[in-house]
């Protein structure tokens, strides 16, 4: 049996993810034009984790940091279920996989792109 590192797959998911996510702008954006003036409030994920990370100050310094922090709790309330939101432990664990993905090189690079797309909003530049 192979062993895979849980940095190692944290890293593929995030890397998988950006695609992904630029995916999701873009039909949003799409959306955006052709909705409704009613339809401001995303009822998909990936829209409520756009309409927090814009609500972010732009001058805010830990700005980049605080939109990685908004996608890792939609990816893990996505996989683990909504349930952990009412549970008073999720803030440490998601503290807890922020501070690993900081602790490994290659995660912590991919997350560094991972928050410049984010604040970008899906722009590429």
């Amino acid at each position: 049996m192979t062993f895979i590192d849980a940095s190692q797959r944290l890293a593929l998911l995030l890397r998988t993810q950006v695609p992904a996510f630029r995916a999701q702008q873009g039909r949003m954006r799409g959306k955006a034009q052709a909705a409704e003036p009613s339809a401001d409030q995303p009822s998909d994920l990936a829209g409520v984790v756009a309409q927090r990370i814009q609500a972010l100050a732009a001058n805010d310094p830990d700005r980049k940091r605080k939109a990685l922090r908004i996608f890792l709790e939609s990816l893990l309330l996505q996989q683990l279920g909504p349930q952990l939101l009412h549970d008073s432990s999720f803030s440490s664990m998601v503290d807890a996989v922020q501070g690993q993905i900081q602790a490994d090189p290659e995660t912590a690079s991919a997350a560094e792109a991972l928050s410049d797309l984010l604040v970008r909003g899906g722009a590429r530049p």
